[in-house]
């Protein structure tokens, strides 16, 4: 099979898992390409959709008429599309039209998020009261994890297969330094933020507050560096996550349930506390002081990092190396029923 697949071009969580399903294709020798021209879906929406004037909506159909007409043209040569995009971002029908593209090309459209809809009851609940579509919208679904807000096995049309994070060449290497990172501010969640950089300051701990935006090279030359990765807030996924465990950084978190798709309990549940494994080190406010002390003590500028990889990848190899065999399945199911 030929297998187009469709993103934003910013590097954000779209284009990162963009390519990596690229990657993971190349393995199981499926030949892909990726496109950046995700905004042509957008230009599909009917002026009734989209909830824009009519001189806007038009003035960028035609604007972008060469280019868009151009794209199709191209994904009509693969056997189907993927599209790679947030949810609900690829479920909000004034945003993207998926059923006229799926009209025009008359060929299986998938969906890869970091989770499935079905596993966020919120974001359905959401969709269904807005009146915008669910998993009815796309042939098939991947996701990364079978963990979200619940729990479910994978089954028809969705399938787990992991993220193929080992191409991106983040390594445990040995760190200068005891180093943390304080991730970007959550409207919100301001109090975790002071009191993460109030007890780092206690510990005498050099830290790295996340301010700015970062080009993917800066960011994870800094997660590389680091040894400490502070949460902010509850994570649907959160690739920092798997990008600063691929480096050997610990993983501090003020709730089990805030990492939600590293939970390994089967019975979680909607904000629930879940069963994480050594490399997260779950604080409230009374133990951070000392949880940071303990850690500074036991701090080894080698072994460190190694330890957290290894004990990353002995408890989610999904999340490194991907799952394959999934990948495989999905595709000769989709290329036998559709």
């Amino acid at each position: 099979m030929k297998v187009a697949i469709l993103t934003r071009p910013d590097y954000k969580s779209p284009r990162i898992l963009a390519e990596t399903l690229s990657a993971q294709l190349s393995s199981i020798q499926i030949d892909s390409k990726v496109f950046f021209g995700i905004d042509t879906l957008t230009r599909l929406v009917s002026y009734k959709n989209s909830g824009l004037s009519l001189h806007f909506w038009f003035s960028e159909k035609i604007k972008f008429y060469f280019k868009d007409v151009k794209l199709i043209k191209e994904l009509l040569e693969f056997d189907c599309i993927v599209i790679c995009e947030c949810t609900p971002n690829g479920f909000w029908k004034n945003l993207y039209n998926v059923e006229r593209l799926k009209k025009i090309i008359k060929k299986p459209v998938l969906f890869y998020e970091v989770y499935y809809l079905e596993n966020a009851p919120t974001i359905v609940e959401q969709l269904s009261k807005t009146n915008n579509p669910g998993i009815e919208r796309y042939d098939w679904h991947f996701a990364v994890s079978k963990t979200t807000e619940i729990f479910t096995e994978p089954k028809a049309p969705w399938s787990a297969i992991g993220l193929y994070s080992k191409i991106w060449g983040i390594s445990p290497t040995p760190k200068n330094e005891l180093l943390a990172i304080v991730d970007f501010l959550q409207p919100g969640y301001e109090k975790y933020r002071e009191q993460q950089i109030d007890a780092l300051k206690r510990a005498g701990i050099p830290f790295i507050s996340l301010e700015r935006r970062y080009s993917i090279k800066e960011i994870r030359e800094i997660y590389q560096s680091a040894s400490i990765f502070f949460l902010q807030f509850p994570e649907a996924f959160g690739l920092p996550i798997v990008e600063c465990l691929c480096a050997g950084v610990q993983i501090f978190t003020p709730d089990s349930g805030w990492p939600m798709a590293f939970r390994l309990n089967k019975d979680a549940e909607i904000n629930g506390p879940g069963l994480l494994t050594e490399c997260f080190t779950v604080y409230n406010q009374d133990s951070l002081y000392e949880l940071l002390q303990e850690f500074k003590k036991n701090f080894h500028n080698e072994n460190t990092p190694k330890v957290v990889f290894e004990n990353f990848i002995a408890n989610y190899p999904h999340y490194y190396y991907g799952d394959c065999k999934e990948l495989r399945d999905a595709f000769a199911s989709i290329k036998l029923n559709f």
